[in-house]
């Protein structure tokens, strides 16, 4: 019974390190087999480079996604430059944008009276979307 249960840990440091020592495996007294594997341990430096485990996009410093935004209100004004009013749905902080500033991985290309167009960047690859403003019908009394 001892050699059985020792032969699955046996084939599965064989199969896991095929290249194994043969001083990994040791022979008991009692004839089962014992697998002594180590660990390979890593030292990373730390002098001007960033954790690597960190991920690479920090909400804080990109500022919110794009999928999050949502169009709160338009000042349009062609003669004077136009701007929308973005509401980010995950903080409820509104952020007021102009014509051409970035927010986020998004650039305000063009404001119109109920739409805004945005030139969306995402690890590269660019893309044109539009937020719209919601309508809200309201019914009048007659």
């Amino acid at each position: 019974m001892k050699l059985l249960m020792a032969w699955p840990g046996a084939l599965l440091a064989a199969l896991l390190m095929p290249g194994a020592a043969p001083d990994a495996y040791a022979q008991e007294s009692d004839g089962s087999t014992r697998v002594t594997l180590q660990r390979e341990a890593f030292d990373y430096p730390v002098e001007g480079r960033r954790d690597p485990f960190e991920p690479l996009s920090a909400r804080d410093e990109l500022g919110p996604r794009f999928e999050d935004l949502r169009l709160a209100g338009v000042i349009y004004s062609p003669e004077r430059g136009s701007m929308a009013v973005l509401v980010d749905a995950a903080t409820g902080r509104r952020y007021p944008v102009w014509e051409g500033n970035v927010i986020g991985g998004a650039r305000l290309v063009r404001v119109h009276p109920d739409r805004a167009e945005f030139q969306v960047t995402v690890f590269g690859v660019s893309r044109r979307d539009t937020l719209r403003l919601k309508t809200q019908d309201k019914e009048q009394d007659s």
